[in-house]
């Protein structure tokens, strides 16, 4: 199973919910430092039926359309819990678009550059704010507060990466 199946798995291991409502513990839980879609969710959670990870119950609703309710299983933690258990630590590699212009920097203008400066500042500022929260939030949960550590270190060095890159790219010749 691919990672987004264990990290459907792993949210649905915190409560049984609908794909919708785990479409919403990702984007206030793990999106920043694992972003997942409501379709990638919607796509994994008939597999985890079929193997035997979770069940699903359809739920009339009044008004709306019904749903369904998905509950992981006792096979489906066992399994969680061996692919923690077993993960590869494998070294980050991030693709950062920036860091393409940034090394080309000598075939565009300054202003440019300054202004993708102003754009990522605003999304590491966010989710700055966003992690800050949660750690707040997570209160004594040891592992769920790692992460948001990790984030908020991660946005700060960030932060003081583009104080410095700011002054590069002001220095330099338009």
């Amino acid at each position: 199973m691919a990672v987004g199946g264990y990290l459907v798995l792993g949210l649905l291991l915190d409560g049984p919910a609908s794909g919708y409502d785990l479409g919403l513990r990702a984007s206030n839980a793990i999106a920043y430092f694992w972003p997942i879609t409501r379709s990638h969710i919607y796509v994994e959670l008939p597999k985890l039926v079929e193997r035997g990870h979770a069940t699903g119950e359809d739920v009339a609703q009044r008004g709306v359309p019904d749903k369904r309710i998905y509950t992981a299983t006792e096979a489906g933690l066992h399994a969680f819990r061996g692919w923690l258990d077993g993960f590869d630590l494998v070294a980050e590699r991030a693709r950062q678009p920036l860091q393409i212009q940034l090394h080309f920097a000598g075939h565009t203008a300054s202003k440019h550059l300054l202004s993708q400066l102003d754009h990522w500042e605003q999304e590491v500022r966010h989710t700055l704010a966003f992690c800050r929260a949660l750690l707040a939030g997570y209160g004594d949960h040891p592992g769920r507060g790692l992460t948001a550590r990790f984030a908020i270190n991660r946005a700060q060095a960030d932060l003081a990466w583009l104080a410095q890159a700011r002054i590069t790219l002001s220095d330099r010749e338009p």
